[in-house]
């Protein structure tokens, strides 16, 4: 009798892993949207030459070429041929990229009644549902993306968006040709702009394509995305400019203005390039909307070009200024005595920042940053986008029917 006892024992025990095994355990489908970065900075990916130098050391212009300008005032002649006269041009300057990354997946370890009962009964199932009997414990795990990029340098530095890179610890480059990949590395990748430079290694000769002004695209010029949408190498997509300046409530909390277009931007067109009908890039393919059709967003090519040397240096902190500003309008511009073009409007001061130290107050208008003038509020928001910790910055401000300049350096924040 012992033994039987003990037989059915190891039957029950038995019995009940199978069902720790089969109902017990269960792996979350998607990823969890943390945004936090699981790997290192100190990790191999990271590619740190330029990390010794400082902000004054280096001119990242040199970087990249600018388009040709006097370019923009010829019409171009719209034909059947056009586009793929464009698409051939700088085909050999896109790439599509491929990375191993590192990703935060939750396993739920447990049982919940309503896993073994044979049948749900009503109440009861509802409570059990609600009942948290299932322990979520994260793990790291690895994932494979793909994504789109182009070619800024002859030496092999690449543009993409920030989330394609983001926790890789292997980076593949695909040229147009698609017979080889190339190993590339993270010089430095912004999140609030969503924007990564790369530097591939390779030997062979690379097509480098111009960077345009994003500022001088105008609402229904015609635009082309090219890039990688759903593994489909290289593909080219034409669609107009449906607007500018637009903030997406699903990205990057609201921080930077995008260009809206119809042209098709799907999963793996991320970081590939949104360009002109003169060939230039004018903005950086970030993202769709998912519940709606034909609108996606590109962050802005002269929003990169500013933050382009915390790239270089792998510093994307941001200098802490302390004033709330918005658009001016004709008639806040009418109240304070205002004649002037453009102007961004003083809302509050922090105290404590260097914005008050330095005596800026609310309803100044600032009408000059670095001794450019303020046309537009947008560019406000990028100028202040590209400075750091350290940087100095030179207001003219007008108040009381007098212009004033201002000087400051910015801080870090304090957050504690």
């Amino acid at each position: 009798m012992g033994l039987r006892q003990k037989g059915y024992k190891m039957k029950l025990f038995m019995m009940l892993i199978l069902v720790l095994v089969c109902y017990g355990c269960s792996v979350s489908p998607r990823p969890k949207q943390t945004g936090e970065s699981i790997v290192s900075e100190e990790d191999a990916i990271f590619d740190k030459r330029f990390h010794d130098l400082s902000f004054k050391d280096i001119n990242a212009k040199n970087l990249w070429t600018e388009g040709q300008y006097y370019n923009r005032h010829k019409d171009i002649a719209i034909h059947n041929n056009t586009i793929a006269d464009i698409a051939e041009k700088v085909k050999d300057g896109v790439v599509n990229l491929y990375t191993r990354q590192l990703e935060e997946r939750e396993m739920k370890f447990g049982i919940s009644p309503n896993d073994i009962l044979p049948i749900k009964i009503p109440l009861v199932s509802s409570l059990f549902d609600i009942i948290p009997f299932k322990v979520p414990i994260p793990y790291v795990t690895d994932a494979y993306s793909l994504g789109s990029g182009f070619i800024v340098n002859k030496q092999g530095y690449i543009l993409t968006n920030a989330h394609v890179v983001h926790n890789a610890t292997d980076i593949r480059v695909v040229l147009s040709e698609g017979k080889m990949d190339y190993p590339a590395k993270i010089i430095g990748m912004d999140r609030v702009t969503d924007t990564a430079l790369i530097k591939m290694e390779c030997n062979v000769a690379l097509t480098v394509l111009p960077l345009g002004d994003s500022d001088s695209l105008r609402t229904g010029e015609m635009v082309i995305a090219m890039g990688n949408p759903l593994g489909l190498r290289h593909s080219v997509t034409l669609g107009i400019v449906s607007a500018k300046e637009r903030f997406s409530p699903h990205l990057n909390e609201r921080h930077v203005d995008f260009i809206q277009t119809d042209s098709a931007i799907n999963p793996g067109s991320s970081g590939g390039p949104l360009l002109n009908l003169y060939g230039e890039v004018v903005g950086i393919n970030t993202a769709i909307v998912a519940q709606a059709q034909s609108i996606g967003f590109a962050v802005p090519i002269n929003t990169t070009k500013e933050v382009m040397p915390m790239l270089v240096l792998g510093q994307t902190e941001r200098g802490w200024f302390g004033a709330e500003a918005a658009p001016l309008t004709f008639r806040q511009a009418g109240d304070l005595g205002y004649s002037g073009k453009g102007g961004v409007l003083v809302l509050s001061v922090e105290k404590g920042s260097p914005a008050e130290k330095e005596g800026l107050k609310p309803k100044d208008i600032i009408i000059e940053v670095n001794g450019q003038p303020l046309d537009n509020f947008f560019v406000f928001r990028r100028k202040l986008l590209g400075l750091s910790p350290g940087h100095k910055i030179h207001l003219v401000i007008f108040r009381n029917g007098e212009t004033k300049g201002l000087s400051s350096t910015l801080v870090k924040k304090n957050t504690k």
